[in-house]
């Protein structure tokens, strides 16, 4: 929305009840349902937006994902108001075609604990990917933001801290 605010959420896709559920830590299992948070939010705040990480978008399950947040968009009118993030940046593009706004989760790296030929071999890396699939932002550790704006300028960052309730676009 405006004012930017909105909220996060690490989801997991069920394939097999075709259902978005919400938790962070696959050793803690929800079964709350982002449909949910959705419908509830809907006659709440109407204007919030939300940050789907999809913790396991694979080639298995992409075509259905997306088919469920197509409809949830359309269910609770969430056009313009959703970021698709997976560190799987493959499976991105689809989401892509289809008008999402979308943020490849880079892989954890500290840039300040790796020798200069580390750091080159993972900026040509991820030039090569974001250059095959490309996307709408990149995703990372806070600590990464300084290497990620350097060498990725023309992409928007999206970052978190550890020990924050805070997320930053």
């Amino acid at each position: 929305d405006s004012t930017g605010n909105g909220i996060e959420m690490d989801v997991y896709f069920d394939t097999s009840e075709n259902v978005f559920f919400v938790y962070h830590d696959t050793s803690h299992i929800s079964r709350i349902d982002a449909e949910e948070i959705f419908s509830v939010i809907k006659n709440r705040n109407p204007d919030l937006s939300f940050w789907m990480d999809v913790k396991n978008l694979f080639q298995f399950n992409e075509q259905e994902a997306l088919a469920h947040i197509l409809l949830l968009q359309k269910k609770y009118g969430l056009q313009q108001k959703l970021i698709i993030e997976s560190p799987t940046i493959q499976c991105l593009q689809s989401f892509c075609d289809s008008g999402f706004f979308t943020s490849f989760y880079v892989p954890y790296f500290n840039p300040y604990q790796e020798e200069e030929q580390i750091l080159n071999a993972r900026i040509d890396s991820l030039s090569a990917i974001l250059e095959k699939y490309p996307v709408s932002a990149l995703s990372g550790y806070y600590f990464q933001v300084p290497f990620l704006k350097k060498f990725f300028p023309a992409f928007p960052l999206l970052t978190w801290t550890d020990a924050s309730k805070t997320s930053l676009v």
